[in-house]
């Protein structure tokens, strides 16, 4: 049987082919196809995914402060945090100093000698007094008879002459007293009418003190507290009740007199008028 030139022999079992020359020849010339590579025993990964991103927050006012602040010098922080201590602090020590209690300092001659006792021999001296201020210094409203402004009191109040520099003077008369005026009122005598007082400095020479005889009798509206006791440079506690008797706190060796100002009240006619209260309609 022939041959045929092109044809190819495989010897039997091999994975090989044997070719004659001349089908290499025809092959050479028309090329072949490669034959697919043999499959690899091992298998590929998977492509990796991208990771999922993580939820975002939504953006909090507070929170970007927050982080702010953390990124703030230490000592920056520290001060905010006392500011934060301070800050509930000063309302309340205001409100306090403003209506409940306060401290001022007594300048000038006018209640010489029982307040700045040694303005005589230091004109810059000055005492250092506690005023209550709740509500008129603990003098009451003054429809309570009990709790109410008293002769004798020493108060705080804004001057009429300057309402806005705060004086301090004694209650001499109160609603319906009569009062015998000194310089340099006009008048030689005064009915203090109803929620008015008059007030009047201690100092011997009325020229040392501008007070009712000065501006005529003063609204209660305007009194702003009451004197309770100096703190500077001597303490004492200060007596209203001591008034009548003309007696002064601490004064144990009676510098000040064993009638203190007694001529004050020798001028005041306690109740020489009888006042009516308004009706409200």
């Amino acid at each position: 049987m022939p041959t045929n030139p092109s044809s190819s022999q495989k010897p039997p079992g091999s994975k090989y082919q044997v070719l004659t020359p001349e089908a290499a020849k025809l092959r050479s010339q028309f090329g072949s196809s490669p034959s697919p590579p043999p499959p690899s025993s091992s298998t590929a990964p998977p492509p990796a995914q991208p990771a999922p991103e993580p939820p975002r927050k939504p953006f909090s006012l507070f929170s970007h402060f927050r982080s702010r602040y953390a990124a703030l010098p230490v000592p920056v922080r520290t001060g905010f945090r006392v500011l934060r201590i301070l800050a509930p602090i000063v309302p309340i020590g205001l409100f306090f100093s403003e209506h409940v209690l306060g401290v001022m300092w007594v300048s000038g001659p006018s209640m010489t000698p029982y307040l700045n006792e040694d303005y005589e021999q230091m004109h810059t001296k000055r005492d250092m007094v506690l005023v209550n201020m709740w509500p008129w210094g603990g003098a009451g409203w003054p429809w309570e008879r009990t709790r109410r402004l008293e002769r004798g009191m020493i108060v705080t109040f804004r001057s009429p002459a300057n309402p806005g520099h705060i004086a301090i003077k004694r209650v001499v008369g109160l609603p319906g007293d009569r009062i015998t005026t000194r310089d340099p009122c006009m008048k030689p005598s005064q009915i203090v009418p109803f929620n008015h007082v008059w007030l009047e400095g201690d100092a011997a020479d009325p020229k040392r003190s501008l007070d009712s005889n000065t501006y005529g009798p003063v609204s209660i509206s305007l009194i702003t507290g009451r004197v309770m006791a100096v703190m500077y440079p001597r303490f004492r506690m200060l007596k209203w009740t001591d008034w009548e008797q003309g007696l002064v706190e601490g004064d144990v060796e009676r510098k000040l007199g064993d009638n203190y100002r007694h001529e004050v009240r020798d001028r005041v006619s306690k109740e020489a008028v009888k006042l009516e209260r308004p009706v409200l309609s």
